[in-house]
């Protein structure tokens, strides 16, 4: 019997929108109604900056790893008990972006604070490339009679594990980095978000939809 994904993505897409949702409410506005001074709003958001630079980074590194995510799934031809434990681990370290968000922005330039966020950014990847790996040994990728379609999708699914664990490697690099220069470490989440940008000639969209209009 074949466990579909539908579920599973959708459960995902709901925890991740709330993760989303309480990062932003912690930007408070501070409440001007008896010394609302020109001043006094200027500095307000100049001590805010530090935390909207963080929640805009953090926000970015969620929809990453949704996205991600999205076309993990839809490669997929079934999924199983342990892909959904590990899902769940996933998602446990993606529910504590929000936090390791807040501690950044409230210390930038604390070394505990930048490797904590580290910490958890190292655990959330790790987590995402644990379920890549998973998926190809266990063969619930998706596969098709056109032999060519199913080497594809491998292929697309090995090069994005290979993101995935080099992603892990500049988190885990970021945690001991942030007590020589947190700027070191800012560095190295920076990676993550490149891979992602840098384009590899596949459409992943395209592929999905080739699964879907197969599975009709």
């Amino acid at each position: 019997m074949k466990i579909g994904t539908t579920r599973v993505e959708a459960f995902s897409d709901c925890v991740m929108s709330i993760v989303i949702t309480i990062m932003v409410l912690s930007l408070k506005i501070p409440d001007f109604s008896k010394h609302g001074t020109e001043r006094s709003i200027r500095l307000s958001l100049y001590l805010l900056l530090p935390y909207f630079i963080t929640y805009t980074f953090s926000f970015m590194m969620v929809g990453i790893f949704w996205i991600n995510h999205h076309h993990m799934y839809h490669l997929l031809e079934k999924t199983d008990e342990r892909l959904l434990l590990q899902n769940l681990f996933f998602l446990f370290w993606v529910s504590l972006i929000p936090l390791s968000t807040a501690f950044v922005g409230d210390a930038p330039l604390i070394p505990d604070a930048v490797a904590f966020y580290g910490f958890i950014m190292l655990m959330t990847t790790f987590a995402f490339a644990r379920m890549r790996s998973y998926s190809l040994r266990k063969g619930l990728v998706y596969k098709d009679r056109d032999k060519r379609l199913t080497t594809k999708i491998y292929r697309v699914t090995l090069k994005a594990r290979t993101k995935n664990y080099i992603g892990v490697a500049a988190c885990l690099c970021s945690i001991p980095l942030a007590y020589v220069s947190v700027y070191l470490s800012f560095a190295c989440f920076i990676v993550t978000p490149v891979l992602f940008f840098i384009p590899d000639g596949i459409d992943d969209e395209a592929l999905a939809e080739k699964i879907a209009e197969k599975n009709g």
